[in-house]
């Protein structure tokens, strides 16, 4: 099947001077059949630049549109070079470009982002050189995107041409078709994908599903109070698995004013979620309670004082699974989400109200007076190591223990630091010691790393689906998640765009009122902020921007939060440089200037 560029056609009448013509311009000119390529070093180049200009777009329409050029573009060197890494690239752009277009959530960006992922079907199967990839992609891209097309007006023709394209594709390779355990399982992937498809829909966590097709469907569910603005978010039975299953422990953390739960199992399940009122009379506590279904609890503990608002944890066995409950000290605001690969549920409860929205005081001084500082990794996870052999886990607890003194100095403020040596702390505890201090931000420091070692300079994250499309803020998410030494590094798979997507289902309910813009602006602030401190003695240093990715350790966090990616330590020049104490200064001045512009209403 031929290829075409969508959405992104060449300019006709191109500038006289050539100093005049945008990278866009080049790449789309470079799209017409007969135009000469320039040498593949540059050519590659121009189709980063445009990527890169994709991550750094405000709006997802624009985003989607030059991360598909840059996929076009490298489509080209493609047919022309067979080069299988121009292939791959590709078929990332497109799967950018695909989630940017449904982020704009209109029939017209759906439909381009529908385009957007036949065309990197057809490249897989065209990469592997084999009709049953094509065949499996595409049937996958038609159940997404048939679960958001419009209805079709009665006997008349389907609305989308996306679809209407992949049906023949699918005819047209039906002998390519799977059969028995294949096909069956094929389905059901297919029915993972449709319900995610309908989750991540607008309005799929903000109202009922609007049929009991679309409820059954989607594989996360979400019911709120609006009293007291408790939150749970849970699996569907479709999305979890049908035998038993086992609690494998469960860690807390606990304090006078919050505390969390983890109840960590051996694979997916779903639970129900329900709260008793304190009853003096009986001498009773407050509790929440979560029964869990299918699950056994042999070798946990009972009862688990913990202390604080938290008195205990008890776990009892019950007809159809296990119940655990939390023993309250008061009636406080909830909020109960789980989290895949290992499978747990995460239980919050605190004094303090989720929603804190800055409308009352617009652009004016913010209140900071608690900074939770978490240094990434520690003990025997060693994040990232450089090529001479330094470890991430070092270069973090040395930033923050210089962060903290001058936020107490220069600023006045309180700073809790989650791990204070080289200890190894659940990537669900460093958050949950920062909603227990009341932090009004969190910053979790950490240092970069690419597969290449050649990508350099500073970046900066907050929780968010990956709405920017860009596949490397997935593959680091990725990483950082399997942080868990204890568990032997397990963690979801964020490279597989499904997993991303449930990933993106949950966190994205996590972040109420406007506190995702609130983690974004200041991400934005902690970015420039390194930029400035880092320019005037490291001038080649690069921006690698501000991006939203499915952080675990940012996930729950009742304040504005940001993951600070300090630099490359798989890149010999950043390297060298974080081995030095100059540098790290200078990391730890720009993460006290972000504060400092955020307390001042900047």
């Amino acid at each position: 099947m031929a290829h075409a560029a969508f959405g992104c056609s060449a300019e006709g009448d191109a500038p006289a001077a050539p100093a005049a013509v945008s990278e866009e311009q080049r790449a789309a000119a470079l799209l017409d059949p007969a135009a000469i390529l320039p040498p593949r070093a540059e050519t590659v180049a121009l189709a980063d630049a445009v990527a890169i200009a994709s991550s750094r777009a405000g709006a997802p329409a624009q985003a989607a549109s030059l991360a598909e050029l840059a996929g076009d573009l490298r489509v080209r060197l493609f047919r022309l070079d067979q080069a299988a890494t121009d292939a791959r690239e590709a078929m990332e752009l497109y799967g950018a470009a695909a989630t940017a277009f449904r982020a704009v959530a209109d029939p017209v960006h759906v439909e381009r982002a529908c385009q957007a992922e036949r065309r990197r079907a057809l490249l897989a199967g065209e990469l592997a050189h084999d009709a049953a990839v094509a065949y499996r992609e595409l049937y996958l891209v038609s159940r997404r995107y048939a679960a958001l097309a419009p209805p079709a007006p009665s006997g008349g023709a389907p609305r989308s041409q996306c679809l209407g394209a992949i049906a023949v594709a699918l005819a047209q390779a039906a002998a390519y078709r799977p059969s028995g355990d294949a096909l069956r399982a094929l389905e059901q992937e297919g029915h993972r994908v449709e319900g995610v498809a309908l989750a991540l829909a607008p309005g799929s966590s903000a109202a009922p599903a609007s049929s009991a097709s679309s409820a059954s469907a989607a594989p996360v569910q979400v019911t709120t109070a609006e009293a007291t603005g408790d939150l749970v978010v849970a699996p569907r039975a479709p999305a979890a698995t049908t035998g038993p299953v086992k609690i494998t422990s469960i860690e807390r953390h606990g304090s006078d004013k919050g505390a969390r739960v983890v109840v960590e199992l051996s694979a997916p399940t779903t639970f129900d979620v329900g709260t008793l009122a304190a009853d003096q009379s009986a001498g009773k506590d407050a509790r929440v309670f979560v029964d869990i279904a299918r699950a056994t609890s042999r070798g946990i503990a009972r009862e688990i004082e913990v202390g604080g608002v938290l008195r205990r944890v008890r776990v009892g066995v019950q007809p159809n699974g296990t119940r655990v409950v939390l023993d309250l000290a008061a009636n406080l605001h909830r909020r109960i989400f789980y989290l895949p690969d290992p499978f747990r549920i995460v239980v919050d409860v605190t004094t303090r109200a989720p929603v804190r929205d800055d409308k009352d005081n617009p652009g004016g001084a913010r209140e900071v007076r608690r900074v939770a500082i978490d240094p990434g990794h520690g003990g025997n996870d060693t994040g990232a190591v450089g090529p001479t052999g330094l470890k991430e886990k070092d270069v973090t607890l040395d930033v923050a223990h210089r962060v903290a003194p001058l936020l107490a100095r220069e600023l006045k403020i309180e700073t809790l630091l989650t791990r204070d040596s080289d200890t190894y702390v659940p990537l669900e505890l460093r958050t949950a010691r920062a909603n227990a201090f009341h932090a009004d931000l969190f910053v979790s420091i950490h240092c970069n790393a690419s597969d290449n070692g050649r990508a350099r300079g500073v970046q900066t994250f907050s929780l968010a689906a990956p709405h920017d499309g860009e596949a490397t803020s997935a593959q680091l998410a990725a990483r950082e998640n399997a942080a868990r030494a204890q568990r032997g590094g397990q963690g979801a798979d964020l490279g597989d765009p499904d997993a991303r997507l449930e990933v993106a289902a949950i966190l994205s309910n996590l972040n109420v009122g406007d506190m995702a813009a609130r983690s974004r602006h200041f991400a934005e602030l902690l970015q420039r902020s390194s930029l400035a401190s880092l320019s005037p003695r490291y001038p080649d240093t690069k921006d690698q921007g501000v991006r939203g990715a499915g952080f675990f350790v940012l996930a729950g966090a009742d304040m504005p939060a940001a993951l600070f990616e300090t630099a490359f330590i798989s890149n010999p020049e950043d390297e060298a440089r974080l081995a030095t104490a100059d540098f790290r200064q200078k990391m730890a001045d720009a993460v006290v200037n972000a504060i400092r512009a955020y307390r001042e209403g900047k």
